[in-house]
């Protein structure tokens, strides 16, 4: 009788319970990396989950997970913990994704899960573009302006630099440069 391969569900569950190698901890990490384009704005967003209480609470959801769904489990817990925290705004306004995706992966040494979710949204007219954090301890924030000429250079911090601690993390706006129209954004509703 052939042996199978432990299932990656099975080996994740393992690497979220397994205590970190000689009384090391890691504190988690959030990174951001925010491209701007003419027409929208991309947000690549990695996470890692810090040892401790928040690894277990992974290796819980894995445990709890129906056959064959743990690694899945994991991946939504981990994209949800990685964005609930942001807001990405123009001039004041939440902006609404326009598509999403999250991929479940390992750091290099296959010890900590970690996630990485794209998320896109359209990007409207307006004065200043502004990725809050509710968790900027742990969040760093780098940018890009992949020619789109939408972001002000005079006023825009340097691209592709981390800046750790923020609260919030603005970039001046030009409007769209010629072409053809950008689609309106979709502005979420006021509740009563």
């Amino acid at each position: 009788m052939r042996r199978r391969a432990p299932s990656t569900a099975l080996a994740l569950a393992l690497a979220l319970a397994a205590p970190p190698a000689h009384g090391h901890s890691f504190p988690p990490l959030r990174t951001v990396v925010v491209q701007v384009e003419r027409c929208e704005v991309a947000l690549l967003v990695g996470y890692r989950a810090g040892t401790g209480e928040a690894t277990r609470q992974l290796a819980a959801r894995a445990a709890a997970a129906p056959r064959g769904r743990a690694a899945e489990a994991v991946r939504d817990a981990m994209a949800t913990e990685a964005m609930t925290p942001l807001a990405v705004t123009v001039d004041g306004v939440p902006l609404v994704p326009s598509s999403a995706r999250a991929k479940l992966s390992t750091e290099g040494d296959g010890a900590r899960p970690m996630v990485v979710v794209l998320v896109t949204y359209p990007l409207p007219p307006g004065k200043a573009l502004t990725i809050a954090s509710r968790d900027p301890r742990i969040t760093r924030i780098s940018w890009t302006d992949r020619d789109s000429a939408r972001v002000a250079p005079a006023d825009a911090p340097a691209q592709g630099r981390w800046f750790s601690g923020l609260a919030a993390f603005s970039l001046a706006l030009t409007p769209p440069p010629g072409g053809p129209a950008c689609a309106a954004a979709p502005r979420p509703s006021p509740r009563s």
